[in-house]
């Protein structure tokens, strides 16, 4: 590693989106909308089915002062320089029956890629897929994309001290996207006093724990990773039914974390407002206006983060709060 931040992201009007497509540094972009894609001439182009909601609509921007190089192994395309890997795939529902099937597919892939190209450290991951909470083969979707990711990454041999930051949120069109961020060397994981690590989950969850760290540290770059965060502590969803309980809750575990990181790691991050990404997940369109209203009422006009209609992996949770410390320096 370098010392230097090999990458950096920010939050742009989508307006600027064609403007931006000009820029040589500007490696990935994301878009929300109505239907789920990958350009696979394009890996860092990406499309997600969950419409943008609460007023500006904004597209994230990845931008790398390095050159990075494109490659592809089976369904994964990816882009890469010295320091890490960009890489993304997307899985049809035709292709397979079973949730738990393709996760595993996706995952083995993933492996196969990491391992042929040179980074074996997976830091950061995102999971998009339609019917979240719906029952399929007898078990809910969610549970069962857990146990295919826990499957393969069992195969993997992956450690658990070493499992990435990740978020896993229901689409509203089919097809399965998963992107991720990988390095040569693990990053440091982080986990919520207030919250049992994912992977330690009791049963009662589901067949296998979900295989994902609440935030990776990576030090040498001053990046943090936050996963998605809800209302949970302990294990057990809190203030079923109220958003703006829930927005509370979350917030104060999405400080945890970053004091967490701190604590580690001086990275400058002294709170949420500090993050160059925050997205909010909000299950129902009905708390889309006071979720923003309360975010503007918490931290000002001037906060800038996408809000975006998606599933969320609990039935009793309305919302769920990613984010990242991802500036340049």
């Amino acid at each position: 590693m370098s010392g230097l931040a090999p990458f950096c992201i920010e939050l742009q009007p989508a307006a600027r989106a064609d403007e931006l497509l000009n820029d040589p540094q500007v490696f990935a972009m994301l878009r929300f909308t109505q239907k789920s894609r990958v350009d696979a001439t394009n890996p860092g182009h990406i499309d997600i089915a969950m419409p943008p909601a609460g007023g500006q609509e904004y597209i994230e921007v990845w931008r790398s002062p390095h050159t990075l190089q494109p490659g592809q192994h089976g369904p994964v395309h990816y882009l890469y320089c010295d320091d890490f890997l960009f890489g993304s795939l997307y899985i049809g529902d035709q292709d397979f029956d079973d949730v738990a099937d393709a996760t595993a597919h996706a995952y083995q892939e993933i492996h196969d890629t990491l391992e042929q190209a040179g980074f074996p450290a997976l830091l950061r991951m995102w999971n998009y897929f339609p019917r979240i909470n719906e029952e399929s083969h007898g078990l809910e979707r969610y549970r069962s994309f857990c146990l295919g990711r826990h499957t393969a990454l069992d195969a993997w041999h992956f450690p658990e001290e070493q499992l990435p930051a990740a978020s896993a949120i229901g689409t509203l069109s089919e097809g399965m996207v998963i992107y991720f961020v990988a390095g040569k060397a693990p990053g440091i994981q982080i986990e919520n006093p207030r919250q049992v690590s994912a992977f330690h989950y009791p049963p009662q969850y589901g067949p296998r724990s979900p295989s994902f760290s609440r935030a990776t540290l990576m030090d040498e770059w001053r990046q943090l990773y936050i996963s998605g965060t809800a209302s949970i502590v302990g294990h057990e969803t809190r203030h079923q039914d109220d958003v703006a309980a829930q927005l509370d809750e979350t917030l104060v575990n999405l400080d945890a974390i970053i004091e967490q990181a701190n604590e580690r790691y001086d990275l400058g991050c002294k709170g949420v407002s500090d993050l160059q990404l925050i997205r909010v997940y909000v299950r129902d369109p009905e708390n889309h206006e006071l979720v923003t209203r309360l975010l503007e009422q918490r931290f000002g006009p001037e906060l800038r983060y996408q809000l975006v209609q998606g599933d969320i992996c609990r039935t009793d949770l309305l919302l769920e709060i990613e984010g990242m410390y991802a500036h340049c320096q």
